[in-house]
């Protein structure tokens, strides 16, 4: 089993536009709904699955220029924030995707986005969090 050592090499792709080379952290998270599935008679609070649900939360270096972050997020009219989804596309490492760099996609929508903030005389900042509009797929090949 190989360990995957240190992140150096993350891959992101909103909407079509691959937006790596700005990502200073991005995050996958990925849970289930728990239901209640205990009734009367048992001792212990039992629970099922129920609808999964995942998140990727993004902090990129601000970059207002065409084809970069704010224009691919907001643009000059109202970007994605709040409208109909599209697709995004992680992996740890930009290298070809197989068994070992696995990608994960999915429809999404962009469901909050900071286009700067920050103290000063620090790097300018971007966040944004994309909520599943849609299944998330894990791609080997």
């Amino acid at each position: 089993m190989a360990i995957f050592g240190v992140w150096r090499n993350g891959h992101i792709t909103v909407n079509g536009v691959d937006l790596s080379d700005h990502a200073r952290e991005i995050t996958l998270e990925t849970s289930v709904a728990e239901l209640p599935d205990n009734v009367h008679g048992d001792n212990t609070a039992k629970v099922r699955a129920g609808l999964e649900n995942w998140t990727i939360n993004v902090t990129f270096l601000q970059d207002f220029a065409a084809s970069e972050v704010d224009a691919t997020l907001r643009g000059a009219s109202i970007g994605l924030v709040g409208h109909a989804a599209f697709n995004i596309i992680v992996g740890a490492d930009a290298a070809a995707v197989s068994t070992t760099n696995p990608r994960y996609s999915g429809n999404c929508i962009l469901s909050s986005y900071r286009p700067f903030g920050g103290q000063q005389g620090v790097n300018l900042e971007a966040q944004a969090t994309f909520r599943a509009a849609g299944n998330l797929t894990r791609q080997t090949a």
